[in-house]
């Protein structure tokens, strides 16, 4: 994994000490080795997390002909399989680096080429020739990839602090400010006027010398979905050969290798598999650690069961005992993080990574969404059960009181169900800070979830639903929250169950293979039903790392958040009513909205901090391999 940078200027000379700045802003990203590119009026921009080949033949930009050059960020696992491919082809390869397989597939293949990878990424790939840039995203995704544009400039780079260089400056956009971070996904939209999101399965075509662009859809999930058995033990032995298939091929590396586990059940089967293949000699010991990480949170509600399926693969586990946040690194980490969610449990996890000498952690992360995740019980019940008391009578067993409610929308929807979709999977997009800030209506046109409406009608519910979840925006806000936490500590982390034959496989299944006995994921839990101990197989909740939650009844939170709004910068900036923000602390009213804003605040404030200026440094040779290293 790395970082990636590229500005086109549309006016002025080119500023080389730009792309320099950018990268210094992803430094974490690629701590191992830095590079750039000029052509006519673009800059490429990359910083270098050293996984495949680390020698300096895996430098980027990277070119193979003279005519192709890439800046990429991701993995493609199926490269070896495609490079012996392409050697069938006569294409000659001088490093051992998937970069290089991708410049040769694209050679071949053109933009059909982003087909045949399994894998995740954002990429830019310059033709010399033609005067083109092609950016492209993985068919998830997982990789970030945020595009600027004005008068002066288009710009893209994995993260949004880089595009800070271009102005020293960067404005928050008030229509988006105050919406939820993950509905936000469901478009390509961001907090930021001028900055974009390229959203997953598209690529971005620009014409160099007319600045014409064009955004290209290239992955269709919908038509690739795969035939599944409708026998469910058929099915359960295929599901579990493709994730170990899946397993097994995100273990190439060069790199160091290691894994967390939290006594959930996705990452105690992904523990499972790991173990598995160093059973059969199927991992490089030197490099793969299978002692895993253990977060002790308050929240964490299997420890215990964690702790134990380590001692049963007789490794040793390390426990990372619960602490109370230091608030002063509030700023720092939600800029990293470049969200007010309050991520910082996954942030120390990936951390720990980090001391232990990691370079990729192998997680669990991922099943939910195509299997049955608990929360949405309700919406993939109706589709089980013919007999709506039965259905009823299980969503209470699973899902409690509340559930009742959710159940009663469903109820009587009938065959209209289907024309429900759209409503039920859009997000919700109150404004919090509308008492705060003058806001327009919020544009709610989600083109992610319009463009499959009308394939989607040809499914049954159950895949309607799933789909909408999996790959409309909700889901990438998370794999956006995993990418943040573990690449500010320079770790990559793989996701077997990303895998698109993994997660193709669980969208077609019937609901029925999904949800049994009142129990989400049950063709995970029944692949894994020999390798799980019983406390595990049977667990009933949803497991992992939630989001750390300030207590604003402690005095010393609330403090800090009167700190915040009484500095000269907050006060002063237009964006937001100072007045009524004081009056309702002192109130002590609507505390969460006023420290989500500070939130945002702190965010840029963050982003100033670290942001270094090359304006006045000589850029030659020297120079910037001493910035280099």
């Amino acid at each position: 994994m790395c970082g990636i940078n590229g500005i086109i200027f549309k006016k002025n000379e080119i500023e080389i000490h730009k792309i320099l700045e950018m990268n210094m802003m992803l430094k974490h990203r690629g701590p191992d080795q830095s590079g750039f590119l000029k052509h006519n009026n673009l800059l490429l921009g990359h910083t270098r997390l050293s996984i495949l080949d680390l020698s300096k033949k895996g430098s980027q930009p990277m070119s193979s002909d003279g005519r192709y050059w890439i800046v990429y960020n991701g993995e493609v696992y199926n490269y070896l399989e495609i490079k012996e491919e392409l050697i069938k082809k006569n294409y000659k390869f001088y490093s051992n680096t998937d970069t290089e397989v991708i410049l040769n597939a694209f050679a071949e293949w053109g933009e059909k080429c982003f087909e045949k990878f399994n894998g995740e990424w954002a990429l830019a790939i310059l033709d010399k020739k033609e005067d083109v840039l092609i950016i492209s995203r993985d068919g998830i995704g997982y990789k970030p990839c945020y595009i600027f544009e004005d008068n002066d400039y288009f710009s893209f780079s994995s993260e949004i602090k880089p595009l800070f260089s271009l102005y020293k400056s960067l404005n928050f956009d008030s229509s988006n400010l105050g919406i939820a971070s993950e509905s936000l996904f469901y478009s390509s939209k961001t907090i930021f006027e001028n900055i974009t999101q390229l959203t997953q399965g598209r690529l971005i075509k620009v014409n160099l010398r007319s600045n014409e662009k064009k955004i290209i859809r290239w992955d269709y999930p919908l038509s690739k979905l795969p035939k599944v058995s409708p026998s469910y033990k058929e099915n359960t032995e295929n599901y579990f050969d493709l994730l170990y298939k899946s397993t097994k091929l995100r273990l190439r590396s060069d790199v160091s290798i290691g894994t967390s586990l939290s006594g959930g059940l996705d990452s105690s089967a992904i523990f499972c598999l790991l173990n598995l293949l160093e059973s059969k000699n199927e991992t490089d010991q030197n490099k793969v650690n299978l002692s895993p990480i253990i977060m002790d949170y308050k929240d964490m509600l299997s420890k215990t069961e964690a702790q134990e399926l380590s001692k049963a693969y007789k490794k040793e586990s390390l426990v990372v005992a619960d602490k109370e946040e230091n608030i002063q690194d509030t700023k720092e980490i939600i800029s990293k993080l470049e969200t007010a969610e309050e991520f910082f449990m996954q942030f120390n996890l990936y951390k720990k990574q980090k001391n232990r000498g990691l370079k990729i952690s192998i997680d669990g992360h991922g099943a939910d969404e195509f299997l049955g995740y608990p929360h949405y019980f309700p919406e993939l019940s109706v589709d089980i059960f013919n007999n709506l008391i039965n259905s009823y009578k299980t969503v209470l067993a699973f899902g409690g009181e509340n559930s009742k409610i959710r159940f009663k929308k469903l109820f009587g929807l009938g065959d209209k169900i289907a024309n429900e979709i759209p409503f039920m999977a859009t997000p919700n997009t109150k404004n919090y800070f509308s008492k705060y800030i003058d806001v327009k209506e919020y544009d709610s046109s989600f083109q992610i979830i319009n463009e499959d409406l009308d394939t989607l009608s040809d499914f049954n519910y159950s895949l309607k639903f799933t789909y909408l979840i999996s790959y409309c925006g909700w889901f990438q806000f998370f794999l956006n929250k995993w990418d943040r936490a573990s690449m500010a500590n320079s770790i990559e982390v793989r996701m077997p169950f990303l895998d698109p034959n993994v997660r193709l496989f669980g969208l077609a299944l019937s609901t029925e293979h999904k949800i049994k006995n009142s129990k989400s994921k049950s063709i995970l839990r029944d692949s894994f039903k020999k390798h799980l101990p019983d406390s595990i197989y049977n667990q009933n909740f949803k497991q992992g790392l939630t989001q750390h939650k300030f207590d604003f009844n402690a005095s010393k939170y609330l403090n800090f958040v009167q700190t915040i709004i009484s500095e000269k910068k907050f006060k002063e900036n237009g964006l937001w009513d100072i007045n009524k923000i004081s009056q309702d602390i002192n109130n002590k009213e609507n505390i969460n909205n006023i420290w989500r804003l500070c939130k945002y605040y702190l965010m840029l404030e963050g982003f100033k901090e670290n942001f270094v200026s090359l304006e006045n440094v000589d850029i030659n040779k020297e120079s910037f391999n001493n910035l280099s290293n």
